[in-house]
């Protein structure tokens, strides 16, 4: 996997440098042509349609340098998780391109198509996670667990938490540009030369606009905001539409008293900007539910469409008659970062059943001094 932390390019290289490998792997949007470079494995040349205005290259200029000065946390999730741009592509005095890290293979599966054929390797984008479990598996996809999707979720918060905290404006935030790992919970991004630092230009993005941005107007982090709030709702129900819709469905199935959803409401509010939670703080309530977080029933195979707390079910009748207690089906503990020890939320502890279990513990210790003395005093007796 190649990654900005390990290329080998210096800012900014000539055209008549660049030795394309003569397979267009994508165009559209401000690309002529994507291709890969012949003399370097695992890099691409994005080559624009028109030569960036001076803003514009120095601004990609600032991005191809911006990891320099991130801590070593935040430089890991940007190569793990991002085509960070590593170089700009120059024409003389103008920027023509940029050079970007390929997307790691894993990102690329097989669709089963109509009559038994099976495609190439194509992109697993996030169009293919909002979609159910019948269509996922119809295209020879395994749909990901509830568990899944929230670590998938919490994968691509980690790297909009980063952008966020260096004030950078991906605005792209779309089914199309956003890849996920059937195998794992990994994420991946495209497209990040056209980020803008502390704003860019407006950019259509159907199904995404932020109604506080109205169409042209130029974008900043709070859109980015929106939109990773929004893309998180999409990732934990695999639902489109209206989001407020959807996240009324999520609030009334969420555990009582945990913050998540209050603050994924807060970051899709039109009102006032200033309440939308950064990023950060979306992601840390999602890895560490509070209140009823604990534990959580979800219908096993059904397409996500959130989390309710378990309740204790009344005892069911067997065949034969006799009682017995469903067992309930329980959340798994919550995605935490790779290198923790700590337990999930899922297994904290209840002071409740610590209490009840001490007081089992001296009970048995009682009981069995008492029957040590009658052993003595029989002994006596004799």
């Amino acid at each position: 996997m190649s990654t900005w932390s390990d290329n080998p390019f210096p800012d900014d290289i000539p055209l008549s440098s660049v030795k394309l490998a003569g397979e267009n792997l994508g165009g559209g949007g401000q690309a002529h042509t994507v291709e890969r470079l012949s003399d370097r494995p695992g890099w691409v040349a994005k080559l624009y349609k028109a030569p960036m205005t001076p803003a514009e290259a120095v601004t990609l200029g600032r991005l191809v340098a911006l990891p320099h000065s991130m801590t070593e946390a935040d430089l890991e999730t940007l190569d793990r998780s991002a085509a960070w741009p590593v170089s700009r592509i120059t024409d003389g005095d103008r920027t023509v391109g940029v050079v970007m890290a390929e997307a790691p293979a894993r990102f690329y599966v097989p669709f089963n198509l109509r009559g038994g054929r099976r495609s190439g390797p194509r992109e697993l984008q996030l169009d293919h996670l909002v979609k159910d479990s019948a269509y996922l598996t119809d295209i020879g996809v395994r749909p990901p667990t509830r568990q899944r999707r929230l670590e998938i979720a919490c994968r691509f918060l980690e790297l909009g938490a980063v952008l966020e905290r260096h004030d950078v404006v991906y605005g792209d935030w779309s089914y199309r540009n956003a890849l996920w790992d059937q195998d794992s919970d990994s994420v991946y991004l495209l497209d990040m030369d056209s980020c803008g630092i502390g704003t860019r230009s407006w950019i259509a993005s159907p199904d995404w606009s932020d109604p506080a941005f109205p169409e042209g107007t130029p974008l900043t982090v709070p859109t980015d905001r929106y939109r990773m709030a929004l893309l998180t709702l999409r990732c934990i129900t695999g639902a489109r539409g209206e989001p407020l819709e959807n996240l009324s469905r999520l609030e009334r199935d969420w555990p009582a008293g945990d913050t998540f959803p209050g603050l994924l409401r807060q970051a899709l509010d039109r009102g006032d900007l200033r309440n939308r939670p950064r990023t950060a703080t979306l992601l840390k309530a999602l890895r560490s539910p509070g209140g009823n977080g604990a534990q959580t029933d979800v219908t096993p195979g059904s397409n996500v469409t959130g989390f309710r707390p378990v309740r204790h079910r009344p005892a069911e009748k067997t065949a034969g008659g006799t009682a017995r207690t469903a067992e309930p089906r329980t959340r798994g503990p919550a995605p935490q970062p790779a290198a923790t020890t700590a337990p999930g939320p899922g297994s904290r502890p209840s002071p409740a059943g610590d209490r009840k279990g001490a007081g089992q513990f001296i009970g048995c210790c009682i009981a069995l001094a008492l029957l040590a003395l009658v052993v003595v005093l029989f002994i006596l007796w004799a």
